[in-house]
């Protein structure tokens, strides 16, 4: 059995946040969803709930009491046995955090035997049943672990006219998802390893599509999807395989008869609507900070954006709890191939109550006979008091990078954080000594971390680094200030 995975130290190195592990209780009835065996951890931070019958979905990722993500009340307690012989209007989607095997284009096959795309995607790994178990990991954490059936493809699809599903002469791929998650004591994060799996004989061509759902309006009655944003990095210099820097998956006559469908009349003899709905969408908002791109959540569409994410990270924003949820994954390798070149995407969804998806790419993956890839992915949750995201590491988000007024003396920044403790200040030489350590007070992820202040430094001082100093005496850097700025 072969590893196949690209080297990323900030995420592979689990160890480095090592302290101790929350156990993991299984639950029947959670939070009256009617499912039972819910596999539940938690800390004083962040609480994750994963469900077996929902197919091992997470469908509960929250920091205090602000959840990150939706859940499909039509299909609360519900379950379903593999089975792919699904129709469109028969997608189990139970909201929550998902997979989808990529590329999505050839996982079907129709009466003709052409591959082809399908929607539902995959149920067998979808949809249906995961095994759950709990096991403690090399530094002694409690991990929630969950496995797929065997997913075969390609998979039938339904033709309305004839009223039956195409053939499935040959089973071509077989495909087993893993994934494994653990929290830790002090932190707001979830460490988590996907793994898939060839199963068959055949060698294959796969990856992932990783999805969380999120929630897209402050209560059910109203209709504020301004509120709900989502960031992604860019950088001018990786643009997709046409050349183009992002793509907006529909058009204006899609958006203009998903309106006219799905929510209510609309009339191409009305000027009026022709300029508020024939568009791509207003809710693609653009560059709001160097290299940052915003969206809000918009329930008149039903369409995607596709952008690579030049650094290794993704954002959701609840502006009305002033949370964002992110998650941080392996750096895009433009020598690997990515399902449309890219490694991120946003999907705005119109189905049931609206959610705003974040979406996350792995590479396309060669695999022989039981060879499989891991990708190691981390989310993190911290309240936050300013926007847009201007960037995200391991330990917090920053929302305004620190900056020294020499005239005044005075330090500024704008953070959240996925770490207890103490913020402190390193005061670093040309040499890079630390000359000098100021502490900046107790910081926690439930509270936004700023500061204004007058401080006195040596003028001759190179580096700032901020840093957060955990309750195990552990260092991690937040921001960084050079003198040079000046």
């Amino acid at each position: 059995m072969k590893i196949i995975y690209t080297c990323f130290l900030i995420i592979i190195n689990f160890g480095v946040f090592a302290q101790s592990n929350p156990e993991v209780s299984i639950i029947n009835n959670y939070n009256n969803w009617g499912w039972d065996n819910v596999h539940v951890t938690k800390n004083k931070f962040i609480s994750i709930a994963v469900v077996p019958d929902a197919a091992g979905r997470i469908l509960e990722f929250n920091l205090g009491n602000v959840s990150s993500l939706w859940i499909n009340p039509k299909l609360l307690g519900k379950s379903y046995l593999p089975n792919d012989e699904v129709k469109q209007d028969e997608w189990r989607n139970f909201g929550g955090y998902r997979l989808v095997p990529i590329p999505v284009d050839n996982c079907a096959i129709n009466d003709n035997g052409e591959k082809t795309r399908r929607w539902p995607p995959p149920a067998t790994i979808g949809d249906s049943p995961y095994y759950v178990e709990i096991s403690t990991n090399n530094e002694g954490q409690q991990t929630i672990n969950v496995t797929s059936g065997i997913q075969n493809l390609p998979v039938p699809v339904y033709d309305y006219q004839s009223k039956s599903f195409s053939s499935v002469n040959k089973i071509e791929e077989q495909l087993q998802y893993k994934r494994s998650l653990h929290i830790e004591d002090g932190k707001s994060l979830a460490f988590i390893k996907h793994t898939l799996q060839n199963k068959g004989l055949n060698t294959i061509e796969r990856g992932l599509k990783i999805t969380s759902q999120h929630p897209s309006r402050s209560n059910p009655d109203l209709e504020d999807g301004e509120n709900f944003l989502a960031y992604i990095p860019f950088n001018e210099n990786l643009k997709l395989p046409d050349g183009e820097q992002f793509e907006i998956t529909t058009t204006p006559q899609n958006r203009w008869n998903f309106i006219n469908k799905n929510r209510f009349p609309i009339d191409k003899n009305n000027q009026e609507h022709l300029e508020k709905y024939f568009n791509t969408g207003t809710n693609w908002k653009g560059e709001v900070a160097p290299g940052i791109f915003e969206l809000h959540y918009d329930y008149n569409l039903m369409a995607g954006f596709r952008m690579i994410a030049s650094k290794s990270w993704i954002c959701y924003v609840n502006k009305l709890e002033q949370t964002a949820f992110v998650k941080i994954f392996e750096p895009y390798d433009k020598t690997i191939n990515y399902e449309y070149g890219v490694n991120a995407e946003i999907y705005n969804s119109g189905l049931e109550t609206g959610y705003l998806e974040t979406e996350i790419k792995t590479p396309i993956y060669k695999l022989k006979a039981n060879e499989y890839f891991d990708y190691n992915e981390i989310q993190g949750a911290a309240k936050i008091n300013s926007l847009p995201i201007l960037d995200v590491n391991k330990t917090g988000i920053i929302t305004k990078h620190m900056n020294f007024n020499n005239k005044t003396k005075s330090l500024s920044g704008e953070y959240g954080v996925f770490i207890e403790g103490k913020a402190i200040l390193h005061v670093k030489n040309e040499s890079g000594e630390v000359t000098q350590i100021i502490d900046l007070g107790k910081v926690n992820p439930l509270e936004a971390f700023s500061f204004k202040m007058t401080i006195k430094i040596d003028s001759s001082f190179q580096t700032l680094e901020l840093c957060i100093k955990d309750t195990a005496d552990n260092i991690y850097l937040l921001d960084t200030y050079n003198s040079n700025k000046i």
